[in-house]
């Protein structure tokens, strides 16, 4: 496991420079790192300028980037090779490659509630924090989300990989793959298989309206029902009917018993989030299952974002993003 998590380092640094190289390539002239951070964090990588200028430092010195002084610096023909090669690459990768390596580098334990989770990054103007943690209070209260801890983090505070823009706050939500994560360290394999939209009537989830499957998509399927603002949840907060994001997932028939231990712990802790778990062989929310398997649903990362959007926020959201510490964070309260 521990050389799994050495190899998701390298991965991660890695993914860091071809951004990096991404940018440079969109200059004629030389950039500095100022710049080149505000870039970044247009595409949900939020390094401080320090950071920015040790991985410049390392492109140069592999001869990927070119120096001009004070004038900043400019990407090499290798650079552009080694860009081109990238991107060749991730074209043919799937996202959910990203989302097991993240899921499987949990290291949670319910028994003991410690451990790292995968947390999305939520970043929005400060003014509007209050508003957006009474959200996502009202989500813990409906049982929307997989986990009751939050991060907060202030301007210009610095966490992990995030570093939060002036005049802006950054809340980090645990996201369900943090569960995935569980289930696979427990020794139960499972299928991710679909992000959906989930009609709910009168606090009941009826189906899925929609689906996009996983495997060898290159966007985060939740991401295109949020943004198309698809999503009723403030109405399900208060009518109890309306669309949600999910996702679902397959487990092997034998494992369900023991799944269901482990959702009984987590929920003991608090956690949430797990709309429909099906029999062996049988539909889920409408949805069949592969044989001898058992569908599993639970509610998407992105709707503690998507109810801020729908109550007029401007959010930039990053699900999933980053590992965190669960001693780092919070559980969250009921504002006055």
């Amino acid at each position: 496991m521990r050389g799994l998590r050495s190899s998701s380092i390298q991965g991660d640094v890695y993914r860091k420079q071809i951004e990096i190289l991404r940018i440079l390539s969109e200059y004629e002239k030389p950039i500095g790192s100022f710049l080149i951070r505000r870039e970044l964090a247009k595409r949900g990588f939020f390094l401080s300028e320090r950071a920015i200028r040790y991985h410049l430092r390392l492109l140069e010195e592999r001869g990927l980037v070119e120096g001009h002084r004070k004038a900043g610096r400019t990407i090499t023909k290798a650079g552009l090779e080694e860009l081109s090669r990238a991107l060749a690459y991730e074209r043919i990768g799937s996202i959910l490659t990203k989302y097991l390596t993240l899921a499987y580098n949990v290291t949670y334990d319910p028994e003991r509630d410690q451990g790292e989770v995968v947390t999305n990054v939520i970043m929005i103007d400060k003014r509007y924090l209050d508003d957006a943690m009474k959200i996502i209070a009202d989500l813990r209260d409906a049982e929307f989300l997989p986990s009751p801890y939050v991060k907060i983090l202030d301007e210009e505070e610095e966490y992990r990989d995030v570093v939060v823009p002036k005049g802006k706050a950054v809340i980090l939500t645990v996201c369900n793959l943090t569960i995935d994560g569980v289930l696979m360290h427990a020794g139960i394999p499972l299928i991710l298989k679909y992000g959906g939209l989930v009609q709910f009537l009168k606090w009941k989830p009826l189906r899925f309206v929609d689906l996009i499957s996983y495997e060898h998509s290159t966007v985060h399927p939740l991401e295109v029902f949020v943004y198309k603002r698809t999503t009723s949840i403030l109405r399900i907060l208060e009518s109890g009917s309306g669309m949600v994001t999910a996702n679902m997932r397959e487990i092997p028939a034998a494992a369900r018993e023991d799944v269901m231990k482990i959702l009984k712990k987590l929920k003991a802790k608090g956690w949430g989030g797990v709309i429909a778990f099906g029999m062996p062989n049988e539909p889920i929310l409408g949805i069949p299952v592969s044989i001898d398997r058992c569908g599993l649903s639970m509610i998407g990362g992105m709707t503690p974002a998507a109810a801020m959007m729908e109550a007029g926020i401007h959010v930039e959201t990053f699900a999933p993003h980053c590992l965190a510490r669960i001693r780092d964070m919070e559980i969250v309260t009921k504002l006055a």
